[in-house]
């Protein structure tokens, strides 16, 4: 609530458009952690916890995992755009475009 607070408030443009992206984010989040939660996801081979994108500290760097695809994260910066919402067509863009890079 306080972040939602944060928004409604006088800030600057940049500070608004990068909150309103990381609710988004959270939202979404939350959205997934439910929906894991309401299937019984349990085990950490289950496929829809291997569909979601995840990051793993290892060896000094970031690693992203997608279903069976391991990426290096490389720390792009895409700039600070505003969304929207991200919907289960994006988590699926995610998944091909992770899974074309891996091959």
């Amino acid at each position: 609530d306080s972040i939602v607070n944060l928004v409604r408030g006088d800030i600057p443009p940049i500070s608004r458009l990068t909150l309103e992206a990381l609710i988004v984010i959270d939202v979404h989040a939350r959205d997934v952690i439910q929906q894991l939660a309401q299937l019984g996801v349990s085990e950490e081979n289950d496929f829809e916890w291997l569909a979601q994108m995840r990051y793993y500290w290892e060896d000094d760097n970031i690693i992203v995992r997608i279903i069976n695809a391991t990426l290096s994260y490389n720390y792009e910066y895409l700039g600070n755009s505003a969304r929207l919402v991200i919907t289960p067509l994006t988590d699926r863009c995610y998944r091909t475009r992770s899974g074309a890079i891996h091959l």
